[in-house]
């Protein structure tokens, strides 16, 4: 009797001890598909900056990571659908300044403070390109040209409001010159433009301009960095041809508001893991990139920095964002 009863209660632990690791195993996450969301079009430069660090991620965490286009509205459409599913964890989605800046221009805007901030994954550099067949040769050509013909000099971007649209304003007004802004649907629309020759100019980052600069069908007058881009040695920075102007995007990960801090916490680790990976590294350098992981909290600081910049333009600068 004796030996039944301990042998009983040996079964018990053993089955009690299986059970809670199936639990804990069911319970893990991720256990099935997660959506990621990309408020642009493809071939875009988020859309070429997300889908490694997703495959990465499904290779990581053994399920799905799908990438979901949706473009429109300077990346409004698709940011109101992150913030708008389920916060269960398999919905995440990118965000950019564009997030932050839809509220100066769209009616049913965006909230950076609808979502949970996760990760920043990237900064970008912002430029200005021409095509190679333009006149302008140099930066102050061009601005001469700009000055003496206002409004005449058209510069295609990524949508009202939207970052690239934002850094063609901060140059107008760094550079004393006025030019005429065509929206498109996303960066890739808005650099095919300038490849066929329908637009001016564009100030759209280096990771969308750079295969048709190193091609030679486009040609960059100067980039908006603090220094030079170690890729392009040769091109000037603003600020070394006496415009005072840092511009740039960053490209990070965000949930639904409410999604639960442990999911949060997990993704987090991911997407470092993702970013510091040598050869995740070395493909967005080689794209054009600068790898800048960022954790939730960082984060927060680098979205608050882009909202007192979008102040500044607003209220220091006289910058309007208008439908163009």
């Amino acid at each position: 009797m004796k030996r039944s009863l301990i042998g009983i209660l040996a079964l018990i632990v053993v089955s009690a001890a299986f059970a809670t690791g199936v639990q804990e195993e069911a319970g893990s996450y991720p256990e099935r598909t997660v959506r990621v969301i990309i408020p642009w079009s493809v071939g875009g430069m988020t859309d070429v900056l997300t889908r490694p660090i997703a495959n990465w991620l499904e290779e990581y965490y053994g399920v799905p990571f799908v990438v979901e286009n949706r473009p429109g509205g300077g990346g409004v459409v698709g940011s109101l659908e992150i913030e708008n599913a389920s916060n269960d964890g398999y919905t995440i989605g990118t965000t950019s300044m564009s997030t932050v800046s839809a509220q100066y221009v769209a009616p049913m805007s965006p909230d950076i403070d609808n979502v949970e901030l996760i990760a920043q994954a990237i900064s970008i550099p912002a430029t200005v390109t021409v095509n190679s067949d333009s006149e302008f040769e140099t930066l102050d050509e061009l601005i001469a040209f700009a000055q003496d013909n206002p409004g005449e000099l058209s510069n295609s971007n990524s949508g009202n409001g939207a970052s690239a649209h934002i850094y063609a304003l901060t140059f107008g007004a760094r550079a004393d010159v006025e030019m005429n802004h065509i929206p498109y649907p996303g960066y890739a629309e808005a650099v095919t433009s300038l490849l066929a020759g329908n637009v001016d100019m564009t100030n759209i980052p280096l990771p969308d301009v750079a295969p048709y600069i190193d091609s030679g069908e486009l040609r960059m007058l100067a980039i908006a960095s603090v220094e030079r881009h170690p890729s392009y040695p040769d091109v000037p920075t603003l600020r070394e041809l006496g415009i005072d102007a840092v511009m740039g995007n960053y490209s990070g990960f965000v949930a639904p508001e409410g999604t639960p801090q442990e999911y949060l916490d997990t993704l987090e680790d991911g997407i470092r893991q993702a970013v510091t990976d040598p050869e995740i590294r070395d493909f967005l350098i080689g794209a054009g990139f600068q790898p800048v992981f960022a954790g939730q909290e960082e984060f927060a600081q680098i979205v608050e920095d882009a909202k007192d910049q979008l102040d500044f333009l607003v209220n220091d600068l006289g910058i309007e964002f208008v439908d163009d």
